[in-house]
């Protein structure tokens, strides 16, 4: 991502240099939670292929690495420096080739139609430019009857790029945009989390009929 010097990027939106890599280790700590709620809410068994959108430092692919001894993990990341922190924490399952890590982000997901069985997002939603176009690709990868969880910070509502009617909660665009993208089973759920307050969404691809 290219910018000019005197701009400023929100660190926790796209972590560079060395803030960035602070902000990495922040993240390892306080969204540990928040991972592991996304990565339940897929109901694994343990053979699946998995795709995490804004993996951050690598806490989320290390769970789904665990969860999964005889499936797959990819994820896509915009930060070149969360591409390296998360590569180091899951060089072991990266060599074996159990992890495919790419920098990347939810508008352009490299992988091949149907791909996935799940994808869980944590924390990244509020930066995708547009919901409806975002799902569609997320949609795009998903087999069909593939489930998909988003947990965010509540808090996030006011930064978030695609915020939908500022008078609507943001939980429920989120869940209109899913409906609208046909996504099926669409559940949303406020709840705590260790950083504070937290949305958590999730649905399905319908199967083929």
């Amino acid at each position: 991502m290219q910018r000019e010097p005197h701009q400023k990027v929100n660190q926790f939106a796209l972590p560079h240099g060395v803030g960035g890599r602070v902000v990495g280790w922040l993240m390892a700590a306080f969204n540990a939670d928040m991972e592991r709620s996304a990565v339940n809410a897929v109901a694994l068994s343990g053979g699946e292929s998995v795709l995490e959108i804004g993996f951050g430092p690598g806490v989320g692919i290390r769970t789904l690495t665990k969860r999964l001894p005889r499936g797959f993990v990819a994820g896509v990341d915009p930060s070149d420096v969360m591409v390296q922190q998360a590569t180091r924490r899951n060089r072991v399952a990266i060599g074996r080739g159990q992890v495919e890590l790419r920098q990347a982000t939810a508008s352009t997901l490299p992988w091949e139609a149907e791909r996935f069985d799940a994808v869980v997002s944590v924390n990244n939603v509020q930066e995708w430019p547009s919901l409806p176009g975002d799902l569609q690709e997320v949609w795009r990868v998903l087999r069909p009857g593939g489930r998909l969880a988003i947990a965010v910070h509540a808090w996030v509502a006011k930064y978030a790029k695609d915020r939908g009617e500022p008078q609507r909660p943001w939980d429920e665009h989120i869940a209109g945009a899913l409906r609208a993208t046909a996504f099926s089973d669409v559940v949303t759920r406020r709840g705590r989390a260790m950083s504070g307050r937290a949305l958590y969404l999730t649905a399905r691809k319908r199967s083929a009929a």
